[in-house]
């Protein structure tokens, strides 16, 4: 059913109607068509729903607390808006002849919303530096980070408003491996390269991409130096926005007794050690693996999606910067607060 899936369905729905077609792009790669019999309860009042959604074809009942039915089909206005408009759910909805709803996530709604009011009104400006295509890309693929999909809507409406355009030529080292970090890089056009210390080729980076956080978050300096292969631009955010609007909403911490009720619903667990092996050598907390903060980022390739990582905080600002790179790839993470041996042992006995 997901081939019937299409901007001119999409643009039938609000908000999608207002969607420039890059954010319905997006959107189509996100929602999903389901299918449901005549006489299926689709959800009930009183819940909290991760998913809108909106009626494609069929028939639906929504019952509020006071029992009154509020018939919803295609020719209805009301059609137009989610059928859950809030989350816990206000109406019950019952189908009334066999429905297809469109499923999306809210969350991910909200963003791409946030994203799109954020880029501002197209006014057919020509000027070099305005949206375009380069926009497009660089502000698309933010959109697909797991950093971002974690960032509060109202914070990336800011982020547009604090961000600062830089037009950098061909060949400009941007940043440089020993320096101290300030501020944090989207590239939104262009293309760089990332080298280490002995000019070791890392990476190559392209709109959307973004550098510059490591260094920000542990306030240490740069692990490896930025050069642009060709001329391009930069949107520059400054170390305190970052932090504010970028590191701190996205950065959770656990405490022991929190620990204690949440590890119930997760089917796995990891503690994270990233110190150094002579520093665990000294102490550390049983069951705990060892990732050195300097061999994390080659190691993210090799740990489980499904587990919820907790760094241990006995590692100083390594554990922020760990816990950053862990959230950036899309894992679940939390800071372990005051990890110490009694913790330990109470894990691994419970």
């Amino acid at each position: 059913m997901n081939e019937i899936l299409n901007h001119t369905l999409l643009r039938s729905f609000t908000p999608f109607d207002d969607l420039a077609p890059e954010y319905l792009d997006k959107v189509i790669e996100k929602a999903e068509i389901c299918e449901f019999p005549k006489g299926t309860i689709v959800f009930k009042r009183g819940k909290e729903l991760t998913d809108c959604f909106y009626l494609v074809q069929g028939n639906i009942d929504l019952i509020d607390t006071q029992f009154t039915i509020t018939s919803i089909d295609t020719a209805s206005e009301a059609r137009r808006v989610p059928l859950n408009s809030s989350s816990p759910t206000k109406v019950s909805a019952i189908s009334k002849s066999p429905v297809v709803l469109l499923k999306i996530e809210r969350d991910f709604l909200d963003l791409v919303m946030a994203w799109s009011e954020s880029n501002g009104s197209d006014d057919g400006s020509d000027d070099e530096g305005a949206a375009g295509d380069d926009s497009d890309d660089w502000m698309s693929a933010l959109l697909q980070a797991p950093l971002f999909s974690k960032v509060p809507p109202g914070n990336i409406s800011q982020l547009f408003s604090r961000f600062n355009e830089h037009k950098v030529p061909a060949g400009e080292t941007v940043v440089k491996e020993g320096e101290r970090g300030e501020l944090f890089y989207v590239l939104k056009s262009g293309s760089a390269e990332v080298r280490d210390v002995l000019g070791n080729k890392l990476a190559i980076l392209h709109p959307g991409d973004y550098f510059g956080e490591e260094a920000l978050v542990g306030d240490t300096t740069r692990n490896a130096t930025v050069k642009m292969l060709t001329k391009g631009a930069l949107m520059c955010l400054g170390k305190e926005d970052f932090k504010i609007l970028l590191h701190e909403p996205v950065t959770r911490f656990i405490t022991v007794e929190e620990l204690r009720e949440r590890q119930k619903n997760w089917p796995l667990v990891q503690i994270l050690d990233v110190r150094l092996a002579i520093e665990r050598r000294i102490q550390h907390l049983p069951g705990s693996r060892n990732i050195p903060l300097g061999g994390l980022r080659k190691a993210l390739a090799g740990l489980e999606l499904r587990t919820v990582y907790l760094v241990a905080d006995d590692a100083g600002r390594r554990s922020d910067v760990a816990a950053q790179l862990l959230i950036q790839a899309g894992f679940e993470t939390y800071i372990l607060k005051h990890a110490d041996q009694h913790y330990a042992d109470h894990l691994l006995d419970s």
